[in-house]
């Protein structure tokens, strides 16, 4: 007993006196994160949201490319100490990991290409769809359509998004907010089949279950920022109401 004891205070010694923090996050999922064709600057709506938590916190904090299935296993061996890339909380991850408030709704979108014959959520029954390995996509695709669908996981939204430019699939399934981007910035390309349909718990800050001092003090920094405006402030740069 005194020893469990000892290793959490240890635990809590240790974050009290951190002040770096790595963060894990994708390098291509815009409007949550990106990562510049350096490799060395990280931008969006995912990293504008854990940099002023880190201000607040008064820590540094360093994001690394990790890939997306990749997040789990890394925040599961402390290889990092969080991760953020719209990961959407769902009572199976809560049962592994330790999670934030939830910092935005999560809801996911069809999309397809331009020239697609594809009209409606309808028509992509008996078709292939593209999902990002590692999200819930699949499995929802799979509910929505009773397992009356071919699924294809790809390991980042390249790949995804190559697939559908390359009629490998004949949809894919992603973050809504992030599908409603693409089309955004390349209209001659794709278009959002259906409307955006809920799926999981909300976007979380992904942690070590060993990091409960520090997810508190990420959920103090969120209302926080909620209360002073400094979140409206940051949505406003990524989302249009």
């Amino acid at each position: 007993m005194r020893k469990r004891v000892f290793l959490v205070l240890l635990l809590v010694f240790s974050w009290a006196h951190a002040k770096e923090l790595l963060i894990g996050t994708t390098s291509q999922n815009p409007p949550f994160n990106s990562i510049a064709d350096n490799r060395s600057h990280f931008y969006g709506f995912d990293i504008d949201i854990l940099g002023e938590i880190c201000r607040r916190l008064k820590v540094e904090c360093k994001f690394k490319p990790v890939l997306f299935n990749d997040l789990f296993t890394a925040v599961a061996a402390n290889k990092i100490d969080l991760a953020i890339a719209a990961i959407i909380i769902t009572p199976y991850r809560q049962q592994q990991f330790l999670f934030s408030l939830p910092y935005l709704e999560s809801n996911a979108q069809f999309l397809a290409k331009q020239n697609s014959q594809l009209t409606s959520p309808e028509s992509i029954e008996n078709k292939i769809v593209g999902t990002r390995l590692g999200t819930p996509f699949a499995d929802f695709a799979r509910e929505i359509y009773k397992n009356k669908i071919t699924i294809i996981e790809y390991p980042d939204i390249a790949e995804l998004l190559n697939g559908l430019n390359n009629d490998k699939v004949d949809a894919i399934l992603m973050d809504a907010e992030a599908a409603k981007n693409w089309v955004s910035n390349n209209s001659d390309l794709y278009k959002l089949i259906g409307t955006q349909m809920p799926i999981g718990n909300g976007y979380g800050i992904m942690a070590n279950p060993n990091q409960t001092q520090l997810v508190a003090q990420i959920n103090q920094a969120l209302l926080s920022m909620e209360a002073d405006g400094t979140y409206i402030k940051i949505y406003s740069r990524y989302f249009i109401n």
